[in-house]
Formats: C-alpha cells, sequence, structure tokens
C-alpha cells in the first residue's frame, strides 16, 4: 500500500500535503481484505477526511490510485463492502428475502452488467464476475454485485467442520451401511453446506431462494469436486435421489422443504443435522426443521439468532421450549427429551447484540416412550 501511493504521488500532476499521505496509507491499510481478484475496502474509507481530500482531486486521480492499489496488491477489482439491507432498496416496507447487495458500491475494475433479466438467464451468469475464496481449505464462489457473502462466518464454518455431533452422525452412518444427510433451509452459496460435505456427511440438501446464490453454489461445488444435481421447478424430485451426487439444491422457498424431504426421505439417508441460519432470526423454519429430521434417529438443529447480550441464556430456554412442544404434540409423551447441548457466539451483530447458534437435540421418538 505504501508503494502505491508513492507511485501515485510521483505521477500526479498535483501534490497531495506531506501530512496526508501517512494518513492516506494508514486509511487505506485499514480493515481491506483480499478474496481472490476481489479487494474490499471497509465503508468507512469512504467517510474518511483523507478520503474526501482524495475525491477532491477528480474522478482520474482517483481511478489511478487504485489502479496502483490494484497493482501491488495483485487484485483485479476493488469495491467497498456494506452490510446487507434488511429491506428493499427504495421500499422499506418490503423484506430483502433474498439478502440481495443492492448498495453494492464498486470501484475499481469491471464487475460486469449492472443489470440483469429477472430471473436471471445463463448469459447474465456468464457476464458477471465472480470470484472464489479459500476458508478452511474449502473454495466459496460468488458474485458480488448479485450475492451476499459473509466473511464474519468463518468461524462457524470452522466448528461444523470439528462439531463432534456431525462426526458421530458420519460414524454411525458407516456403521449402519446408511450414511447420514444434513439440510440448510437458507443454503446461500454453501456456507455451512460445504463444512457437512467436507465432514463426511453423505448428502446435504440444500434450500435457497436467490437464483445467483444457487449458481454461485453450483460453481462451488464443482471447485470442490462434490456433484450435485439442481431441482429443475418441476413437480417431481425422486429422481434426484438416482443420481451419484452429495449435493441436492432446491432453488425455491424452503417452506417446500417438508414436503421434499416427504417424498425423498426412503430414498435418502437418515437426515441428522438441520441448519437455520437466518438473521435477525430463523424462527419461521423452526416448524420444517423439526418435521424433516429423521424421527428414529434423532439429531441436531442448529438454530441461528440474534439475542442481546443479557438475554441470551433465557432466550436460548425458550428457544428449546419451542422445539420441546413440537415434540411433544408430535409424540405425546409428556417427557422432557430436547436438550439445548451449547450457545455458541458467533459474532457481534449490533451494540450489545450477538449472533448466536443453538445447537438443540432432538431424540429419536423410541428414547422417549
Amino acid at each position: 500500500m505504501i508503494r502505491a501511493v508513492r507511485d501515485w504521488q510521483r505521477q500526479a500532476d498535483f501534490v497531495l500535503a506531506a501530512e496526508d499521505a501517512g494518513p492516506l496509507v494508514k486509511q487505506l491499510n485499514h480493515s481491506y481484505v483480499i478474496y481472490g481478484t476481489l479487494l474490499l475496502f471497509p465503508v468507512s474509507l469512504l467517510e474518511s477526511q483523507i478520503w474526501r481530500a482524495v475525491n477532491r482531486q477528480g474522478d482520474n486521480a482517483v481511478q489511478d490510485l487504485l489502479m496502483l492499489v490494484a497493482k501491488h496488491l495483485k487484485v483485479t477489482r476493488i469495491a467497498v463492502t456494506k452490510p446487507i439491507p434488511l429491506q428493499v432498496d427504495g421500499d422499506d416496507s418490503l423484506e430483502n428475502v433474498v439478502r440481495s447487495p443492492s448498495n453494492f458500491m464498486p470501484l475499481y475494475g469491471d464487475f460486469g452488467p449492472e443489470t440483469r433479466e429477472t430471473p436471471p438467464t445463463q448469459d447474465d451468469f456468464d457476464k458477471a464476475y465472480w470470484v472464489t475464496a479459500k476458508q478452511n481449505s474449502i473454495s466459496q464462489t460468488w458474485a458480488p454485485r448479485w450475492t451476499m457473502f459473509s466473511r464474519g462466518n468463518i468461524s462457524e464454518k470452522a466448528r461444523i467442520l470439528e462439531l463432534p455431533t456431525v462426526a458421530s452422525a458420519v460414524a454411525e452412518g458407516v456403521g449402519d451401511g446408511r450414511g447420514c444427510s444434513a439440510v440448510d433451509l437458507y443454503a446461500g452459496i454453501g456456507y455451512f453446506v460445504f463444512s457437512y460435505l467436507k465432514a463426511g456427511v453423505s448428502k446435504v440438501l440444500c434450500w435457497d431462494l436467490n437464483p445467483w446464490s444457487i449458481e454461485g453454489l453450483r460453481r462451488g461445488s464443482t471447485a470442490n469436486k462434490w456433484k450435485a444435481v439442481t431441482h429443475d421447478g418441476g413437480s417431481g424430485v425422486d429422481h434426484m435421489a438416482t443420481y451419484d451426487v452429495r449435493l441436492l439444491i432446491f432453488n425455491e422457498s424452503n417452506e417446500h422443504a417438508t414436503a421434499r424431504l416427504k417424498t425423498l426421505r426412503k430414498l435418502l439417508p437418515p437426515v441428522r443435522h438441520v441448519n437455520c441460519g437466518l438473521l435477525p432470526t430463523s424462527r419461521g423454519t423452526w416448524t420444517a426443521a423439526f418435521a424433516v429430521l429423521d424421527s428414529t434417529a434423532g439429531g441436531w438443529v442448529h438454530v441461528h439468532e440474534n439475542f442481546e447480550l443479557s438475554e441470551i441464556a433465557d432466550r436460548a430456554e425458550e428457544v428449546r421450549m419451542e422445539f420441546q412442544k413440537m415434540y411433544d404434540m408430535a409424540y405425546r409423551t409428556g417427557r422432557s427429551g430436547v436438550v439445548l447441548e451449547h450457545i455458541t457466539r458467533v459474532k457481534t451483530y449490533a451494540p450489545g447484540v450477538f449472533h448466536v447458534v443453538l445447537d438443540i437435540y432432538i431424540p429419536p421418538h423410541a428414547d422417549a416412550t
């Protein structure tokens, strides 16, 4: 970064004040991240006094600086990362269900066309800029203009990789010859999907509404050499279980998950883990998560929620009780069996608010009779 600023000053037709050069380097160095050929600056860069001083030199000067940053850091594109808006851009009454990065801000390089068809065509996918990054030795691919990427989930991805309950489900599947399955009700580009596969889970069934996320999921599975089949939108899904694949992908609402599993359950290894990874709350999928778990083997639901720090323990117990109610209604046992095994604080979501993951064990029906 120092070389980029030095070269920029040397070739520019203006003089940056000496007292500004140091702060500029410091600001550019602050919290940037690189994924493959993409460099992302935090939004705080644009809000800084030193960046405003750079902007006063004109667009050409800014592009010259960014070109040199790209050259010295060996990237081809630069953008500003911003939080994903919870509402649709321009309409606060509509939820941004597909978590589209509508406020994405490119600074340098070609990120592909700014418009696309709805739904996107193969031509849209081909013309878009895709970036691939590795975390935990797993490749993930996404189109920054159209798809979110959450770097804050890296610790949870690693945890799933090493989670003893995942390892035990895999071992049991090997032992009885049936294997095991997992379900991700908010798959995205494969954040947790790929961790389950790398950990040895036989098959993962994935749901996501965003076709750009689904395309990233497919490209990522190819990069990791995991075969996948995608539901084509027709009514039948039985044929998906006949393919020699580890990923079954559904580009549709996860409201269909229960019905899909009802059709596929006898054709697939038992579902032992379910991921509910939507923030600020995944409450809308708890019923489906309970329903798709294998009732004879039992399993775990991983519930992602935002809780205030002072309320984590109480709110977590409330979630456990909701699953206990579902268990009681389904099997009418009258016995307590649903266990909150662990609470993980993934990251700070807002001041005083944490993204947490609750590992909730749902026992097999036979254990409660």
